[in-house]
This record gives structure tokens, C-alpha cells and sequence, in this order.
């Protein structure tokens, strides 16, 4: 039970996060979209950059349990594609139209009922394309790091520091 709170807290602070950083508004999503307003994306990589060096050291301390799950191109790229088109259509991505939908916007209501109508379409027409998504180019549950033959913390620092150096000193609004 004290596993679901802390789950529940977490979600709790990162919808504060994202509410804070205007990741529900439509003027910063359409900013992002448009790569006018670096807001949005800032606060991508910074959570990237730090959640995953995080992730790596508290697996190097066993606080955390890394499951890696198989690369199948086909299944990824179909999801990615409907992520895209949905983020393009509706403005939200799936945490930011829950964050939209707490404070009462419609438009994000209507985007969390549609994910969740997705969701369930697609769980019942997963045994027909499982076939398709998942057995066709699947890599098997593969890393980074084991195609360079890095250990996967090595990676971790690089990749944060890369991200957190983009977002704070590289990335500009642009104003036009």
C-alpha cells in the first residue's frame, strides 16, 4: 500500500511540475510545437537528465530494478506515429491532458477521454496485431549500452549532462 502512495505523490508533484511550468497551456504548447517557446522542452530534458541518471544510480545502489522490455520497431514506431498525430490534433500529450483536465479544460477532457477510448480499442485488437507489432523486428529486450558495449551508467552521465547542457545554455526562445 505505501508503494501506491508513494506513486500516487510522485504523480501528485510531477502534475504540480508540469502545471508550473506551463506544460498545459495551450500558448506554450503551441510555442513548443512551433519551436518558438523552449519552455516545454526545457522541462522535457531536464526530467530526462535527471530521472535517468537517477534511475541508473539507484540501480547501482539496488533501490531500483531495471526491467528492460524487447525493441520491436514496428509496435514503437506505430505507437510513436499516434502519439505524434495525437499531440499534433489535440495539443496535449497523455501527462499534460490529465494536468489540463484537473483544472478544468475541455478541450483536455476530451483529449483524456479519447485516450482512454484509444486505449481500450487498441487492447482489443492487440491479439490481431500482436503478430504485426510485436513478433516482426524484435530486437529482444536490448540497450543502448549493449550495442557499444558501455556499461549503461557511463551512458547515463553523458546523455544527462548532454540534456542538461542543452536545455539551460543552448536552447533560446525565438520571438518573431
Amino acid at each position: 500500500m505505501s508503494l501506491l502512495i508513494t506513486g500516487f505523490l510522485i504523480g501528485c508533484v510531477f502534475g504540480a511540475i508540469l502545471f508550473l511550468g506551463g506544460a498545459s497551456s495551450y500558448r506554450k504548447i503551441l510555442g513548443t510545437l512551433l519551436l518558438k517557446d523552449m519552455t516545454i522542452i526545457k522541462l522535457m530534458m531536464t526530467a530526462i537528465g535527471v530521472g535517468s541518471l537517477g534511475v541508473y544510480l539507484l540501480d547501482l545502489g539496488q533501490l531500483a530494478n531495471f526491467s528492460i522490455k524487447p525493441a520491436y520497431v514496428w509496435g514503437i514506431a506505430a505507437g510513436g506515429a499516434i502519439f505524434g498525430v495525437g499531440w499534433a490534433v489535440s495539443g496535449y500529450c497523455p501527462g499534460t491532458c490529465v494536468v489540463g483536465a484537473s483544472e478544468g479544460k475541455l478541450d483536455a477532457v476530451a483529449t483524456l477521454i479519447g485516450a482512454l477510448v484509444g486505449g481500450l480499442l487498441f487492447a482489443w485488437a492487440f491479439p490481431s496485431l500482436e503478430g504485426l507489432l510485436i513478433n516482426n523486428a524484435n530486437f529482444g529486450a536490448i540497450t543502448l549500452g549493449d550495442v557499444l558495449g558501455i556499461d549503461g551508467i557511463y551512458l547515463a552521465i553523458a546523455m544527462s549532462a548532454a540534456m542538461l547542457f542543452t536545455a539551460f545554455f543552448v536552447l533560446k526562445d525565438r520571438y518573431d
